[in-house]
């Protein structure tokens, strides 16, 4: 069933079909649950569960647009998405939102949360039942317990080499079948933008990445990714004249 409102359909329904337009792809693209027989298309898996209206730290603050991006992340590593999954949000904010969408599709999943300790007031170290918030640093320790990982807007603001970091902690996973879904600004040069000081790792206000970046750093460890067809317009305006990010999914074999 439709758990959205009839508005929020329509605005799910006219932001897809405006990505196909604009890029050339076909909204139908579908996506398959594991273990299952059931394929479902980008509209129909937002639109399968209901958006939760809470507010995370960071943008996008708008309930339908928090759903949709938060759905976009999750459909991007569906085939690793079933009743018991574990799911890594990695750089999660100071609530973990994502949770809240994942819990209504899959109300027995794991959450693991990670951020920066004491990098802002709402964020908590903790456990709670199947929702696991944890230092950044722990990184090594929570991903041989998860199926998955999503970075929304993480590798939008990391240095290269601290998003090569991340990366290579990844690696000795994907042969069990792990996935990672993470978001970009794609460009046709890599673009590192407004550093902030004082921090003891490389953040920017904006990073661009490039396909070309993304394909060496998969063709030299054997990995496969995709750019998927799907796009998150900004719900403000930020420096470059960027708009969207786009989601790509980084994984063993197609």
């Amino acid at each position: 069933g439709w758990w959205v409102t009839k508005e929020e359909r329509e605005y799910i329904v006219n932001c897809i079909k405006k990505w196909s337009r604009a890029h050339s792809f076909s909204s139908k693209s579908k996506g398959k649950l594991i273990g299952t027989s059931e394929n479902l298309t980008l509209e129909e898996f937002v639109s399968k569960a209901k958006p939760h209206g809470k507010e995370n730290t960071a943008p996008p603050h708008d309930s339908t647009k928090r759903h949709l991006w938060e759905s976009q992340q999750l459909y991007s590593v569906l085939d690793c998405l079933h009743s018991e999954c574990a799911v890594l949000d990695y750089g999660c904010g100071g609530h973990g939102t994502l949770q809240d969408t994942l819990f209504n599709h899959y109300p027995n999943a794991k959450y693991y949360g990670l951020d920066v300790d004491g990098g802002s007031e709402e964020f908590k170290v903790g456990d709670n039942g199947n929702i696991h918030f944890k230092d950044i640093s722990e990184l090594s320790n929570i991903l041989p317990k998860v199926d998955c990982m999503v970075m929304g807007s993480v590798f939008t603001h990391l240095g290269l080499n601290e998003a090569i970091k991340v990366l290579d902690k990844t690696l000795p996973y994907y042969d069990k079948g792990f996935q990672l879904c993470f978001t970009a600004f794609l460009g046709d040069e890599i673009n590192t933008y407004a550093k902030l000081q004082g921090l003891s790792y490389d953040f920017y206000w904006i990073v661009v990445l490039t396909t070309k970046w993304i394909k060496k750093y998969c063709d030299k460890h054997n990995l496969n990714f995709t750019i998927h067809p799907y796009i998150f317009e900004l719900d403000h305006k930020i420096d470059l004249g960027l708009t969207h990010q786009n989601f790509i999914t980084i994984k063993k074999g197609w």
